[in-house]
């Protein structure tokens, strides 16, 4: 039921948008009350509440994505832990799949490195390391969350998510890389959380 509730709230303010888009003073073959009175209709239904539900949950997949494309990457060119790494055929159609220019990578694709190049990607200073990794994954977070302490909830939930996805993708735990980088981007976005005043506590229930 709540899924429908969410749906019939985006139609509705699909149904809004459109009727905003028609200037009640632009002259056509509809009166101007008959485009006021449509977007006062479109306008009423939409629930505010299930609404926002909608743009939270979107955001949350949006982050689980992020992070999953982040863990997925980082566990390809660390290079063990995982069934698909037995496998070429596998391992090269999940590294091609991951669209890296959505997390900002704009090297190499990643089938095409040499094992030194792999090793600076994912080195302490490198664009997958732990550092550099869990600050982009929980930035995104943060910055797409602002002050909003549900949206931060449902980015830290996101990112577990993500980090799920990428074990499954992998057939496998995800190297010990992974998991650090995991623990910290989780660290920074608890650590807004607490700022705002949300319960840190609840989060690692």
């Amino acid at each position: 039921m709540a899924i429908q509730s969410v749906k019939s709230s985006l139609e509705y303010a699909q149904e809004l948008q459109v009727s905003m888009q028609n200037n009640p003073l632009k002259q056509d073959n509809t009166s101007k009350e008959d485009r006021e009175s449509s977007i006062k209709d479109a306008a009423s239904k939409v629930d505010a509440k299930s609404l926002m539900m909608s743009y939270t949950m979107q955001f949350q997949l949006n982050i689980s994505v992020t992070s999953q494309t982040n863990f997925g990457a980082q566990s390809g060119l660390f290079g063990s832990g995982s069934s698909a790494l037995n496998d070429p055929l596998r391992l090269g159609n999940i590294l091609s799949n991951l669209d890296l220019s959505s997390i900002g990578y704009t090297g190499k694709p990643l089938t095409e490195l040499t094992q030194q190049e792999a090793a600076d990607l994912i080195s302490e200073d490198g664009f997958f390391g732990i550092a550099k990794t869990s600050e982009r994954i929980a930035d995104f977070v943060i910055a797409g969350a602002g002050d909003d302490i549900e949206k931060l909830k449902a980015g830290r939930e996101g990112i577990l998510r993500g980090y799920e996805q990428a074990q499954k993708a992998w057939g496998g735990d995800l190297p010990d890389i992974s998991e650090e980088t995991l623990q910290k981007a989780l660290e920074k976005v608890d650590k807004r959380l607490a700022e705002l005043g949300g319960n840190v506590l609840e989060q690692n229930a």
